[in-house]
């Protein structure tokens, strides 16, 4: 799918999604990687600085891709992946900590849900972040896996 099909699609689904008052949401573009970037330091993720290349990579090859604004500052990010039709992975959801609590995060997450609405949406979750995926409806899987080469 090109870019001007994402983006008449996110136009779609954004239609279906209440935003949160000041919030815009839009497809990433590589100019919102260095604060994608700070966002990830600030919450302790290190792989997008110190894997900075890998990283840039991993959002241009990724769908959905969002960020979320507030005054024209990125405040919040989703970076997934989809088959399309089954299941979405949920590699990266985070919020800046002074915006949290507005329903950013939830509304990332229903965009995705919107943008495809038959797949179900997969995700790892740290512990300090599963109140709010209960919270928004999710459920705990005990049969979740990693392997890291680096």
């Amino acid at each position: 799918m090109d870019r001007v099909e994402q983006q008449q699609q996110l136009g779609r689904a954004l239609e279906q999604v209440k935003l949160p008052a000041g919030i815009l949401i839009r497809a990433w573009a590589e100019e919102d990687f260095p604060a994608i970037q700070r966002l990830s330091q600030a919450e302790g993720w290190t792989s997008p600085s110190q894997r900075s290349a890998d990283s840039l990579r991993a959002w241009q090859n990724s769908w959905p891709a969002l960020v979320a604004l507030k005054n024209d500052a990125v405040v919040g990010f989703v970076r997934a992946l989809t088959d399309g039709a089954i299941t979405m992975y949920i590699a990266d959801l985070l919020v800046d900590v002074h915006t949290r609590n507005a329903g950013i995060g939830r509304t990332l997450l229903e965009t995705c849900h919107q943008l495809y609405p038959t797949t179900r949406l997969d995700l790892l979750a740290a512990d300090g972040s599963r109140a709010f995926y209960e919270a928004c409806g999710y459920r705990l899987m005990h049969d979740g896996m990693r392997k890291s080469y680096i």
